[in-house]
Formats: C-alpha cells, structure tokens, sequence
C-alpha cells in the first residue's frame, strides 16, 4: 500500500455529530490534548456546525437549555465567550422551551465557526471543507488509507489514520420501502406516486409536493406510517400547513407500538389521568417516566390530544390506528384508498465501502436489516457483531443503546439519539479509545440537573 501522510485521528463529517466529539474533548479540558496529537475533520459542505438539521421546519424534542449546556464553564476561553453572545443569551432565556431547528442549525454554525478557528490555527491538525470520505482500506499495521474525494468529484486524496470516527449521518434508503412490510405488504412498487417520506416531508418544500400528489382530490385521505416523535411531526405539520384540507377522519397515523408520554413525574401523569405506564417504565435514576420511550413537547401534545389526556382539546381531523398483525385488511383498506402516504420508518447510518487488509468488502452488522452500526463501546461492528479495532461511529442511526448507568426505562429496547449524549456520555466514551492512556481522563461533569432528560434527538 502506497504511503499517505499519517493523521492519528480522522472525523468523518464535520455535522451536529462531528462536532460533538470536539466539544466533548472541550467540557473535559482535553481539547488542546486531542488537536496536538492531530486530527483530520473531513465535511463536504464548506462549513462545520449544523450539516442538514437547518432544512427541518419543525422544533426540537428537546428543551432549548441542552443545547447550549456544553458552553456551561467550558475550560476553552473562545467557546466559554460564546455565553454572552445575543444568540445563545435567548436560547439560555427559552429555559426548557423548545427551540426551532433552525434555530438550533444557526446555534451549531456559531460553534462550528470557532471550532474552525481552534482546528485551522493549529499546526498539528487540519480541516478539510469540500472533501468527502469515499471508502477506507484497513493495511497490515491496523490503519486505515481513507480515499477523500472532492465534493465535485474533480479531485482525489489520500490519508491514513490510526483511528477513524464516521460521523456521516443518515438516511431514509428507499430499498426499505420495498422490503418492510406495512400491513402485511411492501409500500413500494404499490404505492409507487403516491408515497414520500417524513424526511422529505419536513423540509421547506415538503408541504408543496404534498400538496402535488393530492391536487386531484378536494378531500385529500392521507395516511401517516410510523408512531415515533418523526410521524408526529408529520402530522403537525399537515394539520398547520394544509389543514383547511383535511376534513374529520381524513388523517390517519398508522402505528405498530402504542404512544407512549414523557412525564416528570409518576404522580405528574396520574393526575393528568395518563396510567398507561408501570415500574418498568420508570427511569432509576431520573425517575421519569418514559424517560427514553416517551414523546415530548409538541408530538406529547398532538399525542395527548388524540388519547384524550388532561382534557386536551380533541383533534378531529387525526386518528390513528394500531397496527397489530392481526388487521392487516383494515390497515390495507386504509393506505389503498389514501392519496397520499408518508412513511416513517426512521433512518440508516450513511453507508461507505469499508475493505479489509485483503481489500475484500468488509460486511457490517448494519447492513443487517435490523443491524447496529456500532457496539457498546461505539466501535463500528463487523457482519459478526465484534467491534472493528480503531474504527468508532457517532450521530443519528448509530444504534447506541443506553447503559445502565446512563438510566432510562427499563422497558425500553432501542437507540437513543442525542446531541446532549453525542456531547457528553457518547463522545466521551469515544475519547477515552482516541487519546493516549498516559493521564487519565476526566470525566464530564453535569451541568445542571434538567440535563439528565436531554436523552432525545433533536429530529428522528
């Protein structure tokens, strides 16, 4: 293998995730350590921070506080003075509000700016804008060759890395529309014309191809697949952009689990008359319920609506339907007479060509149907489900699923996704496998105590 300048730690994606890693190092005072013993950040775009989240028309499921809770006594003098700037002021003044995303995009171009300053100023690492990692080849010394490619594609380089954090984000791959089934069936080729999904829908133009694919109809039927905070989303914006639409009944969510709320407190959601919970479903440490599972801010509410909650106003135009196994035919009746659908199935980490030290394909576990990008300890795992040595996986669809003492309901079995986490828990536990084990690392502190419920992603 030919010899390519040597990075000891290469990013991949310079978005929300990207940068977490960098902040994560700053809480914990190592960020000087990790840019003097070098890192390679690669992004596409010409700019590090927000990567897609500003294209989102919907708020943040989390409260505006978290995002700015990384600047909280951070040892790194440029991003501690970020605190007085008139854009993180209001964020902090919104306290646990919500936030739109773009909102929350313009905040992380902000950081990503600084975090330019601290990378470019630093003679022992670089960033490389308009550049994209295109595929790695592991050698026979366990590094790893990175092709980059130019984000015309006109130009090729090089590097080696001794590590490697895939950064990449995630996708909506259409091959999933074709092998799920919903009802009992694929939604495409069936539904081929008819069919977009949530990550379409909610962008700016979302609501105008919407609105294309029912132009035939006065009373357009629209029917929602999928029940986590995206379908909400979905729903909510349908309801605000084109509901002088939709007449009662003409809306329909389709969900396999059943909606589950977010609250404080036990004794909270029993006063609200919401008791469709148990001990399992209690948070250890937070004692919330829900705390990982539950729909928050403005899906909880369009949820406490349609059960009924705290005498939540009744929206008439929305219903859903669970989807069991056992009703396929009411469920197929359902998607076969709307005109339009929207699938939200959720994402898949953005894929690159991984080859091993015989340049043969390596398989990942994620190309598993139900397969995890990463592993506990946020390696990137192999078709085996053994973590690859020196390759790691942060940001949206990278499958971590929470450790104990990390808390949340015990019922709850998926991923959580988080840029509080990405900054904190998960970015650290990637550092300490990054940096060299010659001093001890310390450990983020809590900033403050509603920061322990910023378990969930700014957009599913």
């Amino acid at each position: 293998m030919p010899s390519y300048p040597l990075t000891p730690v290469l990013i991949a994606g310079g978005g929300p995730a990207g940068i977490a890693l960098l902040l994560a190092a700053s809480r914990m005072g190592e960020l000087s350590r990790l840019l003097d013993e070098g890192i390679t950040l690669v992004e596409q775009g010409h700019t590090i921070g927000s990567g897609m989240l500003g294209r989102y028309v919907i708020n943040s499921d989390s409260a505006a506080e978290t995002f700015v809770d990384a600047l909280t006594d951070n040892p790194v003098p440029e991003l501690a003075r970020l605190r007085t700037h008139p854009l993180v002021e209001m964020i902090q003044a919104h306290g646990k509000d919500t936030l739109p995303l773009r909102v929350v995009a313009d905040y992380l171009d902000l950081v990503g700016h600084v975090l330019t300053g601290l990378i470019r100023n630093h003679p022992a690492s670089r960033l490389l804008t308009g550049w994209r990692l295109a595929s790695l080849r592991q050698d026979d010394r366990g590094e790893w060759a990175a092709h980059l490619v130019s984000a015309d594609g006109a130009r090729a380089q090089h590097v080696r890395a001794a590590k490697v954090v895939l950064a990449l984000g995630a996708i909506q791959p259409e091959c999933r529309l074709h092998d799920e089934q919903v009802g009992g069936a694929a939604l495409l080729p069936r539904y081929s014309g008819r069919l977009m999904q949530s990550d379409d829908l909610l962008a700016p133009d979302g609501i105008s191809r919407l609105r294309t694919l029912v132009a035939g109809s006065e009373k357009p039927k629209i029917a929602i697949i999928g029940g986590a905070s995206s379908a909400l989303s979905v729903a909510r914006v349908i309801l605000r952009d084109m509901g002088n639409r939709i007449v009662p009944g003409n809306l329909t969510l389709l969900h396999r689990s059943r909606l589950k709320l977010f609250y404080r407190t036990a004794e909270e959601a029993l006063a609200d008359g919401y008791t469709d919970f148990g001990a399992a479903d209690i948070c250890p440490i937070s004692h919330f319920v829900y705390r990982f599972g539950g729909l928050r801010y403005d899906s909880r509410n369009l949820a406490m609506q349609l059960m009924g909650i705290a005498n939540a106003a009744p929206e008439p135009r929305l219903h859903t339907m669970q989807m069991t196994g056992h009703n396929d035919s009411a469920v197929q009746a359902t998607l076969d007479s709307a005109d339009a659908l929207v699938a939200c199935l959720g994402y898949r980490p953005r894929r690159v060509a991984i080859m091993d030290r015989d340049n043969h394909p390596m398989a990942l576990a994620t190309d598993h149907p139900d397969g995890s990008l990463t592993g506990p300890d946020c390696g990137i795992m192999d078709g085996s489900g053994h973590e690859i040595p020196g390759l790691f996986g942060l940001g949206l669809a990278s499958g971590y699923s929470a450790s104990a003492t990390m808390g949340g309901e015990s019922s709850f079995n998926g991923q959580v996704n988080s840029l509080w986490l990405w900054q904190n828990a998960i970015g650290e536990k990637i550092l300490y496998q990054l940096l060299p084990e010659e001093a001890p690392l310390p450990r983020i502190p809590m900033a403050h105590a509603s920061a322990i419920d910023a378990h969930h992603s700014i957009h599913h």
